[in-house]
């Protein structure tokens, strides 16, 4: 069960780095890079490249958060392993992903400006439809790439063998 675990976990935490930065930096760089930097910054509550000082902070503690992230993600997952890796590969990867969505963004205890809680408790400057709407992309496709990517890794013929 520890190898089983291990697996797992190291999967799905790979799994969130790659989709995390690989869709964080395109969406950024092609739709949200105008809410954290400019003449008037929307997330001025934010480290941001604009402020060298304050940003590197966020760049020492970056890679080691998402691996963190992504290793408590994985946790309550354990406990169903065997369900997970029993449905098909197109199902397993759209649990991940709506789990995330809602889990982690969505439905997430902490207001954001694209989630419920942003939208209950953030000044209504902080919380625009559109800001909430461009703001979508970035993690309905991270969301997406984290379950295809777990889905596809974890469905490996050698892999898969380490959970029958």
């Amino acid at each position: 069960m520890i190898k089983k675990s291990l697996i797992f976990t190291s999967i799905f935490t790979l799994s969130h780095i790659i989709s995390y930065y690989i869709i964080g930096a395109l969406v950024y760089t092609l739709i949200t890079k105008q809410f954290y930097s400019g003449e008037i910054p929307t997330f001025i509550f934010m480290r941001t490249e604009s402020n060298p000082e304050l940003w590197a902070h966020t760049m020492l503690w970056m890679f080691p958060g998402q691996i963190l992230r992504g290793i408590l993600m994985s946790l309550p997952l354990l406990l169903i392993i065997d369900p997970i890796m029993s449905f098909s590969k197109i199902n397993r990867a759209l649990f991940i992903a709506f789990l995330y969505f809602i889990f982690s963004h969505l439905s997430g205890a902490g207001p954001t400006t694209s989630n419920i809680e942003g939208f209950i408790y953030f000044k209504p400057e902080y919380f625009t439809s559109q800001i909430f709407l461009l703001t979508q992309p970035e993690i309905i496709l991270q969301s997406l790439g984290l379950g295809f990517i777990f889905s596809i890794i974890i469905s490996t013929r050698k892999i898969k063998h380490n959970f029958l």
